[in-house]
């Protein structure tokens, strides 16, 4: 769980889940690798994502009482406190779906790395605000998350979470961050699966690009980066592999177009200076060509909120 700015609570959550094994839980999700399926809980339209109670028993009982709704998109839960708001949990659902299933054909385009999430018992929560996911902290118990099988854990507060913002509409405002927090946890899978191309260690196809973009191979962050440098992402408490995941998220959604809103290369100038795909693929070759190498079914399209799978149910 990283973000472009880590709060306290996320690295606690990064630290207790992200870094487990993708042990596989007791009662894995019902979804088949690969298979035809469509996100669940949709109530037969695959436009609508209406979060449902989550159960008094049975595996999802140990999200209690801290949550009181959840998703199940393609066996990746999300899961939602009572103060989070509806549509925000239903657009959180949604932008996984897309993440996870980009051409909408109805089944997700990596099957490995769709594989290594479900294994990992992935989840996003969604607490209202990032003071409520510090109460969480002290609340709800990580073991015994672990004990029923979820491994790869993800958080999305609801107060940053803007389906009719930017870079869904070309406009100023406030980026939508559900963009941000799904694809860090989708990547888990991406990382499991293809470790030499994707994965957040050095040496990979990805790190190599990012130690290009950094200007040096930094095992953490330097005094001051060299002048060449294009991503300088500057928290000390980030370590190589949580850079990594921050450079995969800000090259794929500048390659596809979702920061070339206005005000939005000032904006993130501090840390990236690639927001358009132009700029990307004149100054970080490396990584487009990775991005878009065949081998590897990454998304070609930005998630838009939208998701209408193009299968017969």
């Amino acid at each position: 769980m990283r973000t472009a700015a880590l709060s306290p609570a996320r690295r606690l959550l990064a630290s207790a889940l992200a870094a487990t094994s993708l042990a596989c839980g007791t009662d894995p999700y019902p979804a088949a690798p690969g298979a035809a399926v469509t996100p669940g809980f949709l109530g037969g339209t695959p436009s609508e994502f209406t979060p449902r109670p989550i159960p008094e028993s049975g595996r999802l009982s140990v999200f209690r009482p801290h949550f009181d709704r959840y998703l199940d998109v393609f066996g990746v839960l999300v899961v939602a406190t009572p103060a989070t708001e509806a549509a925000k949990v239903s657009h959180a659902g949604t932008i996984l779906a897309e993440w996870i299933d980009n051409d909408e054909d109805g089944i997700p385009d990596d099957a490995a790395a769709h594989a290594a999430l479900v294994a990992g018992g992935a989840f996003l929560v969604m607490p209202a605000t990032e003071d409520e996911m510090e109460e969480l902290h002290e609340s709800v118990s990580f073991d015994e998350l672990e004990e029923a099988g979820f491994h790869i854990g993800q958080d999305l507060y609801g107060d940053e979470t803007f389906p009719a913002g930017p870079p869904h509409v070309m406009g100023p405002g406030r980026f939508d961050a559900a963009l941000e927090e799904v694809l860090h946890l989708v990547s888990n899978g991406w990382v499991e699966a293809h470790p030499e191309a994707l994965g957040y260690r050095p040496g990979s196809r990805l790190t190599d690009a990012m130690d290009l973009a950094r200007g040096g191979r930094f095992r953490r962050v330097p005094r001051r980066y060299p002048e060449a440098a294009w991503y300088h992402y500057d928290d000390r408490s980030c370590d190589y592999e949580c850079m990594a995941a921050e450079y995969l998220y800000w090259a794929l959604t500048s390659h596809l177009g979702g920061q070339a809103f206005p005000g939005r290369a000032e904006e993130i100038a501090i840390e990236w200076e690639c927001s358009t795909p132009e700029l990307l693929g004149t100054r970080d070759p490396a990584v487009v060509r990775l991005l878009t190498d065949p081998a590897f079914p990454l998304p070609r399209v930005l998630p838009d909120g939208r998701y209408a799978p193009a299968v017969g149910h």
